[in-house]
Formats: C-alpha cells, structure tokens, sequence
C-alpha cells in the first residue's frame, strides 16, 4: 500500500505559508486567450494541473489556443516555451482527430504568430488506446525530464478510452487512466510544468453541474477544474458558460460567459 500510494501521488513538500506566498507570486501565468475564463481561473499558472470537461467544440478551440499561447513571450502573457500535446482519438478515426493542423496555423496566424515558429516549438503525440495511451505517457514524462524548455502540456480528449469502454473492461480502463495521470503529473509537478486535460462529462449525472468522466482520482488530483457548456443562441456567435467547480484558493462554484468567433471552420476564443 506505501510503495502504491508513493508510486501515485508526487512527493508533498512541507513550507511555510510565507514561502508558499513567495512561490506563488513569482510563477509565471500564460493567457488562454479569454479575458473572462482567465478572470475566472486566474490563468494558466506553470506547475499546476487543470482540468477542462464538457462541451468538445469549446475544449478543441482552447485547445489550440493554448498550445499557441505558449510560446507567446512573456510580456504578451505566454510561456515564451516549447509544448507537448497529446491526442486521444480512434485509430480508424483519424479524419476526426481534434488537433488539426490547419486549425493550429489559422489560430497562430490570427494570434499573430508565424505558423511555422509554432511547428518548431511544439511535439505533438497521439494515443489510438489505452494501452498506447500509457506508453505515450511515460514517453512525455521522460521529454519533460530531458528538456527544461517544456512549459505546457495539453492532453487532449483524456476520457475518450475510458467514455468508450464497456463494463467488463472498464476497470482495467479506469486504472490504466490513473497510471496516465499519475505518469504525467508526477513530472510535471517536479519541473514546474503546466498541465492540461480536457475529457467528457457525465451526463447521467444528476447534479446541476455534471461530473467529470474519469473517476474520484481525477478529481482529487487536479488544482483546478472548469465545466464548459455551450449556451449559444446563435451558431455565429459561440457563447459558452465555463462554471469554476475547484479551485486551489478561489471560490467555487463561480461563472463566467466565454465568447468566441467564428473564423472559417474554427472558432477562437475571445
């Protein structure tokens, strides 16, 4: 049981409270590129592991924002880094896939960036099932290792596997998402990486706010966690409504209106 609980949670450092104010005020934040879902969450603060769930179309454009995001410079409220996504998605699905590279380099150009700087700076991965998921996932942990210029990790469509799975093998999926995880941010805690899933929610759940697909553990383990639902009245004008459900030292439950424009076949986040 000691040798499962080291091998799943990162080491917890004890410190004052007023160092832990020291390290909190000289973390750098990174934009997601929406005034109102960066009031709400207070950014993306480098170390910290954030959870996304709900509606896919909100989640795929963020997505992309933030892996462009990150190599902003410092002063335009990036990383001024390298960032490493992985995808989850079917093997016979690939014309499904939610990281498109066209929808990449239109996000960077209306960012303002050159599309190929972002291709230089960015390591892209894809999982076709849950074993290959956890391989993948050692495989970002030793990058993380080897390159300190790695700030961002985005792993998009977490959940997928676990979504899909049937009953008899769902256990299995569900620790085998628990090994993803812990892999991932156990190096992402020790180098002050940023991570951030996005995943499903449950919709049987009966609450007013659903539950994340994915388990107690997932829950407990991420510093911040946002539900994201599509209120759009209008298929021009994306409006969603990103409700703060954790938060390390904001007030939950909290609500902002995220708004985006369309630009061609993609949306961006405003």
């Amino acid at each position: 049981m000691v040798a499962e609980s080291h091998m799943t949670y990162p080491r917890l450092e004890m410190k004052s409270a007023l160092e832990q104010f020291s390290v909190q005020g000289n973390c750098l934040k990174m934009t997601t590129g929406s005034g109102e879902l960066d009031s709400l969450i207070d950014g993306i603060q480098e170390g910290s592991f954030y959870l996304f769930y709900g509606d896919s179309f909100a989640l795929d454009a963020l997505t992309h924002r933030l892996l462009v995001n990150c190599i902003l410079s410092i002063k335009e409220h990036g990383f001024e880094s390298m960032a490493v996504c992985v995808n989850n998605t079917d093997y016979y699905g690939q014309n499904k896939m939610i990281l498109n590279p066209e929808k990449i380099a239109n996000t960077a150009k209306a960012t303002g960036i050159d599309p190929k700087i972002i291709s230089k700076n960015l390591y892209i991965q894809t999982a076709y099932n849950s074993q290959h998921q956890r391989q993948i996932a050692n495989e970002v942990a030793e990058l993380i290792q080897d390159n300190e210029n790695i700030k961002l990790i985005v792993v998009n469509n977490l959940t997928k596997f676990f979504k899909d799975s049937s009953g008899h093998n769902r256990p299995e999926i569900a620790n085998s998402l628990k090994e993803v995880i812990s892999a991932i941010n156990r190096a992402c805690a020790k180098n002050k990486v940023s991570l951030v899933i996005t995943g499903d929610s449950n919709l049987s759940s009966k609450n007013v706010i659903p539950r994340p697909i994915g388990g107690t553990y997932l829950k407990h383990i991420a510093n911040v966690i946002v539900y994201v639902k599509n209120v759009s009245t209008s298929a021009f004008l994306p409006t969603f409504k990103a409700t703060l459900v954790k938060h390390q030292y904001l007030k939950t439950p909290k609500s902002a209106i995220v708004h985006g424009r369309r630009c061609g076949r993609m949306m961006l986040l405003n």
